[in-house]
């Protein structure tokens, strides 16, 4: 693939130019005054909103499942179906594990062997995605436990006084030229020590089938809240749960369709109020095993992405990576 390199004098300059018929998308530092009180990605007024210091706290993928998705309406007898309708997407900044967990949210809601996700895939194809490589993680990042793939439209690596620019796929080609008096093509941009990533943390293996059974697991169920903030702090996981909220004429309503957690015990709740996963320990190890075994089981990649978002984020600051699997 082509590469770029885009003066760091300009970069203001190139994000306003992108605004004038985009929305963009970056992580931002959340101001004190405000509730939330952690870096999350929004929809941006100005260059000057953009902090990639680093990862954000909360993941990128809300911008791709709605909070209250309507699925359709019903009117009687009659079905309306819900249209999605949005303005090109311009995402800066994205990490490469929230871009992984994207690329296995693609292999879920966009398999046509099984079914598209149309409300998903009118999210992804307004999106352009513009990743900014790490040089180091935090505290919690294990993402050099994995392979991740190179999933983006661009990546801007940086350097001293410019970034250096990887085209990934057509649509970043294609929005390279859109914004051509920005980039000087170059065929040394990026070097594979740009592309080095350090890790304080390190997962030492992606094979648990056989420690199902083990005690270690117990560590972290006993100090599990069973709060969920691990599935919604992930940038991969993705569950939901659909309901039918009708009007009081019994006749019109909408199905809706909302983010789920596989750590609540009501998620595996189904008629007759049996409960398939009732207790802790079985929710917990399950999580894990999603992450680690049951997705690579069925996709050959590993689901986890290393991102460290559910250790840093736990109440209980269960790190299931070195207090547990390591430890196995």
């Amino acid at each position: 693939m082509r590469q770029y390199l885009l003066q760091k004098s300009k970069f203001n300059d190139f994000i306003s130019k992108v605004m004038d018929n985009n929305d963009v998308i970056a992580p931002v530092e959340a101001k004190k005054e405000k509730l939330v009180s952690k870096s999350f990605f929004k929809k941006i007024n100005s260059a000057e909103e953009i902090s990639v210091k680093k990862k954000t706290y909360h993941p990128v993928k809300s911008f791709f499942f709605d909070p209250k998705e309507v699925l359709f309406k019903f009117d009687g007898n009659k079905i309306i179906d819900a249209k999605i309708s949005l303005k090109t997407r311009v995402f800066f900044g994205v990490r490469r594990c929230d871009l992984n967990g994207i690329y296995h949210q693609d292999i879920v809601f966009l398999d046509e062997k099984t079914q598209v996700d149309p409300y998903y895939k009118a999210r992804r194809d307004a999106s352009i995605l513009i990743g900014y490589h790490c040089k180091s993680g935090d505290d919690y990042c294990f993402c050099n436990s994995f392979e991740l793939k190179d999933f983006f439209d661009l990546m801007f690596y940086e350097k001293d006084n410019t970034y250096g620019i990887e085209v990934g796929s057509e649509k970043g080609q294609k929005f390279i030229s859109n914004f051509q008096e920005f980039f000087d093509e170059t065929e040394n941009a990026i070097t594979d020590a740009d592309k080095i990533i350090k890790n304080k943390k390190k997962l030492k293996t992606t094979d648990i089938k056989d420690k199902y059974d083990s005690k270690d697991w117990e560590k972290g169920a006993d100090k599990c809240l069973a709060c969920g903030a691990c599935n919604f702090l992930c940038p991969n996981c993705h569950c939901f749960t659909i309901e039918d909220d009708i009007n009081f004429d019994l006749k019109t309503g909408e199905r809706i369709r909302k983010p789920a957690s596989c750590q609540l015990k009501h998620f595996t709740r189904v008629a007759g109020d049996h409960i398939f996963r009732d207790n802790k320990l079985a929710r917990f190890k399950h999580r894990i095993y999603h992450q680690i075994q049951y997705f690579k089981d069925r996709h050959d990649i590993v689901f986890c992405t290393g991102c460290g978002r559910c250790i840093e984020g736990c109440p209980a600051r269960i790190d299931w990576v070195d207090d547990i699997i390591n430890k196995m």
